[in-house]
């Protein structure tokens, strides 16, 4: 289904272009201080927003792939079946989690709008604009999960495979 394909490229390609841009900055930013003893301000904290931008919006990805960084010493020592149910309850908790930072995300928007929030640094960015990758990293995150969640009750016990097994063919 092309949406399934657009979106998995949107996440790859959004956060690898973000990560780039963020070395670019800082590269720069180096070239020129100790090229040219000259420096452009607020070219530091764009990287950080960039470089936080490229986390969030790929954190889904491990949850499709299921390669997150997880304990799975116990679910690979307990039988197939509860093993199953304890991770469908995971993705049901990942779930309720990334619902809980989407919520989070649209009420610290909403304060940061109210009050006027502006970046401390140079350039003064409002911080409703870096902030809305919250929300939809949130999103993101949640409906990563619940494909998650669906894969894995249409696939059964079957679907319980080594992480990293599940990498895209697209």
């Amino acid at each position: 289904m092309w949406v399934l394909r657009f979106w998995d490229r949107f996440e790859e390609q959004a956060g690898g272009l973000f990560l780039l841009a963020a070395v670019l900055l800082v590269f720069g930013q180096i070239v020129l201080r100790a090229g040219f003893g000259i420096g452009l301000s607020g070219i530091y904290e764009l990287a950080a927003f960039c470089s936080t931008f490229s986390v969030l919006l790929t954190a889904s990805l491990g949850v499709k792939r299921n390669t997150h960084i997880r304990v799975d010493l116990l679910s690979n020592m307990l039988p197939v079946k509860i093993a199953f149910a304890i991770e469908v309850a995971v993705q049901a908790l990942m779930l309720a989690v990334s619902l809980g930072l989407v919520y989070a995300g649209y009420l610290l928007i909403e304060e940061s709008i109210l009050l006027g929030e502006r970046s401390l640094g140079t350039i003064e960015v409002p911080m409703w604009i870096p902030q809305l990758v919250m929300p939809l990293a949130g999103l993101l995150l949640a409906l990563r999960s619940v494909e998650r969640i669906v894969h894995l009750v249409r696939g059964g016990i079957a679907a319980i495979e080594p992480a990293g097994s599940e990498l895209p063919t697209t």
